[in-house]
């Protein structure tokens, strides 16, 4: 198989198994009478986190040569596309709408799913300089910061009331589907992930391999693109149908979460040196949060301000097609 069929076949299977995932992800929290922002902040982000998740664990595992460098680029590249070019995204269908060109939600969760990025990130960067064994000790920190992220979120939501749509699997069935549904809907889901994630770990060392550019920057850029679809599509989904702290959670649910128990897996099972590419793209990731939270701080926000996150994420990429892939590798 050629690696445009590899490229295509595994993005093609991590964005139905992360659809799959998110769906019975907003059943489990029908059923388990979670709040909106819970829901989107905590379960749909974790679905549509596992692509991300899944590369660089599937690489770390199968002693892939490049295995290091694609582990670091999923850590720093996720959040990095996540938080420019899929805000960006969610700008414009906020503009797209009619009559209603802001993004409105609960000030408390930008606070909240911002706020938590910007600390745990901030520590990931640090983590650069820093040997292995506090490099550890910062890894506990971060899951630590994860959980006491997810009961603060749990106490502050009120339960929903509406149903999501029909499961997937029983989509011509009205009402709620049976548990075993949902548990065998997401099954099915991780299976394909683990199967799409290592098309792609496959894809990406042939790729590097034939273009001679450096495993980290096609981590950075191609790998968050196929991996970040779904937090994207679901956030410009969730703002036509009027749904901001979905579609907002969504996103920034995310990051939080790959700030924490995705940066886990980078900090303590990888070398931890992303050269100065990945420090750059890091760098501005942070800056954009920063940038993020003092837009939102208030709980609203015009489409036109969250479409400009999208810029340092075009001017890298620009940075590197100007310079073959080589700036920072």
């Amino acid at each position: 198989m050629t690696v445009a069929l590899l490229f295509v076949a595994s993005a093609v299977l991590l964005v139905l198994a992360s659809e799959l995932f998110t769906n019975a992800i907003e059943w489990a929290g029908y059923r388990l009478r979670l709040g909106t922002g819970a829901t989107g902040s905590l379960l749909a982000a974790f679905g549509t986190s596992l692509p991300e998740m899944v590369v660089p664990v599937v690489a770390l595992i199968a002693h892939a040569p490049s295995a290091d460098s694609v582990a670091i680029g999923a850590v720093l590249g996720a959040p990095f596309l996540l938080l420019t070019l899929g805000v960006a995204v969610t700008g414009l269908a906020v503009l797209s709408r009619p009559r209603a060109h802001a993004l409105v939600i609960d000030r408390r969760q930008p606070r909240r799913d911002l706020g938590v990025f910007v600390i745990a990130f901030s520590a990931v960067l640090i983590c650069t300089v820093l040997p292995f064994p506090a490099r550890v000790g910062v890894g506990v920190a971060l899951l630590a910061t994860y959980g006491g992220y997810v009961v603060a979120t749990l106490r502050g939501g009120v339960p929903v009331d509406e149903m999501p749509e029909p499961l997937h699997v029983v989509r011509w069935r009205a009402g709620q589907p049976h548990t075993l549904l949902i548990s065998g809907q997401l099954t099915a889901a991780v299976l394909l992930l683990v199967v799409g994630s290592d098309l792609f770990v496959r894809a990406l060392n042939q790729a590097a391999s034939a273009l001679n550019v450096p495993t980290l920057i096609l981590a950075l850029v191609v790998v968050p693109l196929a991996t970040e679809l779904p937090e994207t599509l679901n956030s410009v989904l969730w703002v036509r149908s009027r749904d901001d702290m979905l579609a907002f959670g969504n996103v920034a649910g995310s990051s939080a979460f790959q700030s924490c128990v995705l940066a886990f897996i980078g900090v303590v099972f990888t070398t931890w040196r992303p050269g100065s590419g990945g420090l750059i793209s890091g760098v501005v990731t942070l800056a954009t949060a920063v940038f993020l939270l003092a837009v939102l701080w208030r709980g609203r926000a015009h489409g036109a301000l969250l479409l400009c996150a999208g810029l340092p994420w075009a001017g890298y990429v620009i940075a590197q097609v100007v310079t073959a892939g080589h700036l920072g590798g």
